[in-house]
């Protein structure tokens, strides 16, 4: 089994500050491989490889998963699993054409098998928006690339483009990123290129957009029953839907979603998600919950709900009871309320208030109300402290410095008291 003895040695990624070295060498089939060898000393690493191409037994063992070896009378390597020549391999363009079709892409098939109804694999939207991406800006940059010859390098490149040229944030960026990843996961697993080197790029930092959340007092006169007409355009569905969500938390699919059968005097129950583009889906999570809620919210639930005609299974936000209402217009009216209110269009964006917010404001209420965050996770449906924390708006000084006073001046009497 003969080598040629010729290879690299190139450091890629870093542990503890310290490179590890890799290296590529020449296999029979004419191709070079690359491996780690593990040390963080380039001198170490040379050793390392001498030793390794002088070993063939040694030599098969490491590069066993990369090559399907078949061996004839004169043991020789004859078959490799990855394409003989580079005109075997196909450009990225060939490679995506058949990705995020819905009822045609393998992946996207594989995944909706491997789901239920109620728990599904891959969601329709999720898979729209892939889509998107690849045929917006993945397929027009690297479109005629063969994908054995997509480097780091280029795909980093590629993220500065998408900054500097499309003006993308760095969360679409990495967005992106993921959808690569899944693309060149796979040609890597149907052995046509060795690698994933999406996977050795760095994925964008993104900065928690901070957000002044609407105060009580802004909520109060945002609600007062009096200006429903003035405030609401005498919409009582908007003022509800606005209402019962800066009260419960759910997301403005799981309000649209709900009928008068799953609201109980003393529970909502959140089973579905509503999306004009695609329909009633389920939740985002996928999962029920239940939403404790007191009289009032049910009875505002149901004035909603009477204020159309309807039947059992009408929806309560709605204006015939056949369909949800459209949920632009619904947060439109939201957004001239707070105009009425003093809180102008300028001041909201730059508060970076939106609908979404009456979920942010939910979980701080309850994380200020000192909830424990398990229980709060159950009202959300969040699935982590770390996207639970997301949602949470505190400000030291105005929501800790009370019971870090407590605590200090506590403390410190001990510490005194301790001295003398």
């Amino acid at each position: 089994m003969r080598f040629r003895r010729q290879y690299t040695l190139y450091s890629d990624k870093a542990v503890k500050g310290k490179p590890i070295w890799y290296f590529r060498v020449y296999l029979p089939d004419g191709k070079r491989r690359a491996k780690s060898t593990g040390c963080t000393s380039k001198e170490k690493a040379r050793i390392y490889v001498e030793e390794l191409l002088n070993n063939e037994n040694l030599l098969r063992k490491v590069f066993e998963s990369d090559l399907v070896i078949r061996i004839d009378s004169s043991n020789s390597l004859l078959k490799s699993n990855v394409p003989e020549s580079n005109a075997d391999v196909p450009t990225f363009g060939e490679f995506a054409k058949p990705w995020w079709h819905w009822d045609t892409c393998p992946y996207v098939l594989a995944r909706r098998s491997a789901g239920t109804e109620s728990h599904p694999g891959i969601k329709k939207s999720y898979v729209t928006c892939n889509e998107l991406w690849t045929r917006k800006y993945l397929i027009p940059y690297f479109g005629k690339c063969k994908i054995n010859e997509i480097t780091p390098d280029m795909i980093n490149s590629f993220w500065q483009v998408l900054k500097d040229k499309h003006g993308l944030a760095p969360k679409s960026i990495n967005n992106i990123r993921s959808v690569f990843i899944i693309m060149m996961k796979e040609a890597v697993s149907k052995g046509l290129i060795e690698r994933n080197p999406v996977e050795m790029t760095i994925a964008r930092t993104v900065d928690k957009k901070k957000q002044e959340l609407l105060t009580d007092e802004e909520c109060a006169r945002l609600f007062d029953i009096e200006r429903i007409k003035d405030l609401w355009n005498d919409r009582i569905v908007y003022y509800v839907y606005s209402f019962v969500a800066g009260l419960t938390g759910l997301r403005a699919g799981e309000l649209l979603a709900l009928t008068i059968n799953e609201v109980y005097p003393n529970k909502i129950v959140v089973k579905r998600s509503y999306n004009e583009s695609y329909g009633m889906t389920t939740t985002k999570t996928s999962e029920e919950r239940v939403v404790p809620i007191t009289d009032e919210i049910y009875r505002y639930l149901y004035v909603a709900w009477q204020s159309h005609p309807n039947d059992e299974e009408d929806f309560i936000f709605s204006f015939d009871g056949k369909k949800p209402m459209n949920e632009g217009r619904a947060r439109a009216a939201f957004y001239k309320a707070m105009e009425k209110i003093g809180i102008s269009e300028a001041e909201r964006k730059r508060r970076g208030i939106t609908f979404h917010s009456w979920r942010h404001k939910f979980t701080t209420d309850c994380v200020r109300s000192n909830m424990h965050p398990e229980k709060i996770m159950a009202l959300t449906g969040h699935h982590s402290m770390e996207m639970l924390s997301r949602y949470t708006d505190l400000n030291a000084e105005r929501d800790i410095a009370s019971q870090i006073n407590e605590l200090q001046s506590s403390k410190g009497k001990e510490f005194i008291n301790g001295m003398k």
